[in-house]
C-alpha cells in the first residue's frame, strides 16, 4: 500500500527531491543532451509554479532537486496572470471574475510540490521515450522527498547534491559539471535561480550568521565548504592540506581557469569567435532575425580577447 507523502501544511517547507530511472542501476540512460533538456525544462516550468528551486543536479540515471514550497496561496489575480503569461494562446485565458474556481485550483497547483514534480517527470519521461525510441515507465518509483529544516540541513544537502559528479568520478571539481546549478553558474557566470538560492542560503547556519552577506559572499563560502569537503575525503589528508584547499577556494579561480571552464560550458553545438563572426555564421543555419536578437554568451581569455558564443543544443 502506498503511504501518504509527508508534506507540510500551513507552513512553507524546503524539500530534497530525487528519483532514479527504472532498470539496472548501472544503466546510464540520460545523455548530455538529455540532461540539458531536463535542466531547461525545470527552468521553464518554474515560470509557472511558485515553488523556489534552490539547487539541481541531473546525473545520467537520476536527479536531485532542492526546492521550497510556500504555504501562502497566491491571489486569484496573481494565479490568473501567471497562468496566462505562461500558456499564452495555448490555453483558455483565465479571468478571476469569470473563472474563480479554476483560478483557485491553479493557485493551489502553483505551490504544490507534488504537482510540480508530476509535471516535470511526465514531460521529461515523454521526451526521453521519444528520443530514445522506448516505451513504458521511465521512473523506478514515486519520487522521494525529504523535508529539510534549513540552515545546516539545507547547506549540507546542497553540498551533497553538487558533489554528486565528484563522488561519481566524473569531475574533480563540481564547478566543472555543466548539469548542476553550481556547475552551470561557474561555467556561464549566471545562476539560473539566483534569487531563490540567495534568499534561502543566506539564512545561514547556527555557527554562521549570513543575513548581511552578499550573493558573492554566499558563493565564496559554498566554494570554500565544497573544497573543504573534497580535501577532507581524500585518503591521508592532513589538516594543512584541508586548510590549503580552503584558502585557495576563498581566493577564487584564476582567469585561465575561468576561461577554460566557460569554453567547456559552451562546448556542445557552439560557434565561438568574435561577435560578428558568430552572428554571421549562425545566420547560415538559423533565422537571421532570431540570431541577431539572441544574447550571446561571452568570455574573456587570459590574454584579454573577448570571445562570443552561440550555443543551441537540438535533441
Amino acid at each position: 500500500m502506498r503511504t501518504a507523502r509527508k508534506k507540510m501544511v500551513g507552513k512553507g517547507c524546503l524539500y530534497h527531491l530525487l528519483n532514479r530511472s527504472s532498470g539496472d542501476k548501472q544503466e546510464l540512460l540520460f545523455t548530455n543532451i538529455d540532461k540539458e533538456v531536463g535542466f531547461k525544462l525545470l527552468e521553464e516550468i518554474s515560470q509557472f509554479y511558485l515553488v523556489d528551486i534552490v539547487s539541481i543536479c541531473i546525473m545520467s540515471n537520476h536527479f536531485h532537486i532542492v526546492a521550497y514550497a510556500p504555504a501562502e496561496l497566491p491571489s486569484l489575480e496573481t494565479a490568473a496572470k501567471r497562468h496566462n503569461d505562461y500558456y499564452g494562446a495555448k490555453k483558455l485565458e483565465l479571468d478571476p471574475e469569470h473563472h474563480p474556481e479554476r483560478c483557485e485550483e491553479v493557485a493551489k497547483q502553483m505551490i504544490d510540490i507534488s504537482h510540480f514534480m508530476a509535471i516535470f517527470q511526465q514531460r521529461f519521461a515523454c521526451y526521453i521515450n521519444r528520443v530514445h525510441n522506448r516505451r513504458g515507465r521511465l521512473w523506478s518509483n514515486r519520487f522521494k522527498s525529504t523535508i529539510l529544516e534549513g540552515g545546516s540541513a539545507l547547506w549540507n544537502c546542497v553540498k551533497y547534491i553538487e558533489l554528486n559528479p565528484v563522488r561519481a568520478g566524473i569531475v574533480e571539481d563540481p564547478a566543472d559539471y555543466r548539469w548542476s546549478t553550481w556547475g552551470r553558474f561557474n561555467g556561464s557566470g549566471k545562476h539560473s535561480f539566483k534569487d531563490n538560492f540567495y534568499q534561502h542560503m543566506k539564512t545561514g547556519t547556527p555557527t554562521c550568521d549570513m543575513t548581511s552577506w552578499s550573493f558573492t559572499d554566499i558563493c565564496t563560502h559554498l566554494r570554500t565548504e565544497i573544497a573543504r569537503t573534497i580535501a577532507s575525503e581524500k585518503p591521508e589528508a592532513t589538516g594543512e592540506d584541508i586548510k590549503e584547499a580552503m584558502d585557495k577556494a576563498k581566493k577564487g579561480d584564476s582567469m585561465p581557469v575561468k576561461f577554460l571552464r566557460r569554453t567547456r560550458h559552451w562546448a556542445d553545438g557552439a560557434i565561438i569567435g568574435s561577435k560578428v563572426f558568430v552572428q554571421e555564421t549562425a545566420c547560415m543555419f538559423e533565422d537571421s532575425e532570431g540570431v541577431l536578437k539572441k544574447t550571446l554568451s561571452r568570455g574573456k581569455s587570459p590574454t584579454g580577447d573577448i570571445l562570443h558564443c552561440f550555443r543551441r543544443l537540438t535533441p
